[in-house]
């Protein structure tokens, strides 16, 4: 085992369990002690108080040492598109794999920047690293680097995959599923990518060197919302606005709700209708306060999306891992109002928005 270390953050948004706890807790008002959301009056004082434990599914190491480059599959189906159906287990949506051997799920999450796999199978695995990590609240361990033999999806065969191993028995115990581990984009970046989570299913398009499917022989995706991507190439930054204000959002197809930064401007802020408070428990030694309610005010382009669940907690820690500011993260309550098609050679993500969705 070598001796690399590094420092890095896992970031904790995607799960929460919520733990009824005691009495209601008033939420406090201008000029009195404890944080107030909404400056505007609260149509109900009492607001119900939970104390909730990070379940830490969209956490993956971001090492100061590099990662190899990702091969390409050394099996890929002629198949073009590639179609890859969705199980779902809740609202994570998982892909049918297997790795050295072992069959499971792999969770489909792009807040990971590549694999980050479960301990509990993988842990006979040679390490050639280990780093430290922190969550929202503290330090949370060590996560180890491991050599993946052969990672097997969808007919597609990578072969040596550098991956991070952790303990993620929390989302089997949960979910009553098989998790081998999460991927992200990563893997994929090499196709342009189609994500449909109303019909559960992840279709891959081989595309040119200047990122047009099949060299142009079938037609581009329609798009009713078009951005470029920003960011560092491997997790997906989206531009939206609310009250007005153009904000900055992470992608994450493994987040269960959306997530507002806690140090938003105060007219950002105001829009969310705050329905509940939560001490976050983590699985550091410290604690901090999350909000929960709806955004009413959000905007992709021309189209505008009401009634999102959301938590309103500070993103600090996320901040530090992306290297970027931050404004939120736009999970399921999100992304369940349509399709996105992302295209890392064009760099550009579009949006088909559908009439309702799936709880």
């Amino acid at each position: 085992m070598s001796g690399t270390k590094g420092k890095h953050f896992l970031p904790v948004l995607a799960v929460f369990f919520f733990l009824m706890t005691g009495g209601a807790k008033e939420l406090s008002t201008p000029g009195k002690a404890g944080p107030c959301i909404n400056e505007r009056p609260f149509r109900e004082a009492a607001m119900e108080s939970f104390l909730v434990s990070e379940d830490e599914i969209s956490r993956y190491p971001f090492p100061v040492f590099p990662y190899p480059a990702v091969p390409a599959p050394s099996l890929l189906p002629d198949t073009d598109p590639l179609v890859i159906p969705l199980k779902r287990a809740g609202r994570l949506y998982l892909i049918e794999a297997v790795i050295d051997g072992v069959s499971g799920n792999l969770v489909f999450d792009t807040g990971a920047r590549d694999l980050l796999l479960n301990r509990t199978y993988f842990r006979k695995h040679v390490t050639s690293g280990s780093v430290s990590s922190k969550g929202i609240t503290g330090d949370v361990g060590s996560v180890e680097l491991i050599t993946a033999g052969k990672v097997e999806f969808a007919g597609m065969v990578f072969d040596k995959l550098t991956a991070e191993v952790t303990d993620l028995a929390h989302i089997e115990n949960r979910r009553g599923v098989k998790i081998l581990g999460l991927v992200g984009f990563s893997l994929l970046k090499k196709f342009e990518i189609l994500f449909d989570p109303v019909n559960g299913q992840l279709t891959l398009f081989r595309t040119d060197a200047v990122g047009r499917r099949n060299n142009g022989v079938l037609p581009p995706f329609k798009a009713d919302h078009l951005q470029k991507l920003t960011g560092n190439g491997h997790v997906v930054f989206l531009k939206g606005s609310i009250a007005g204000r153009s904000l900055n959002f992470c992608f994450d197809t493994a987040a269960e709700t959306n997530v507002i930064s806690s140090a938003s401007h105060k007219t950002v802020l105001a829009t969310i209708a705050v329905t509940r408070r939560a001490s976050l428990k983590g699985a550091g030694t410290g604690a901090s306060e999350v909000l929960f309610g709806k955004m009413n005010d959000f905007s992709l382009g021309t189209r505008k999306i009401e009634n999102m669940e959301t938590v309103v907690t500070s993103l600090f820690a996320l901040e530090e891992v992306y290297n970027t500011s931050l404004d939120g993260v736009l999970g399921f309550s999100f992304f369940r109002n349509g399709e996105i098609c992302v295209n890392f050679v064009t760099k550009e993500a579009g949006f088909r928005f559908v009439k309702g969705g799936e709880e």
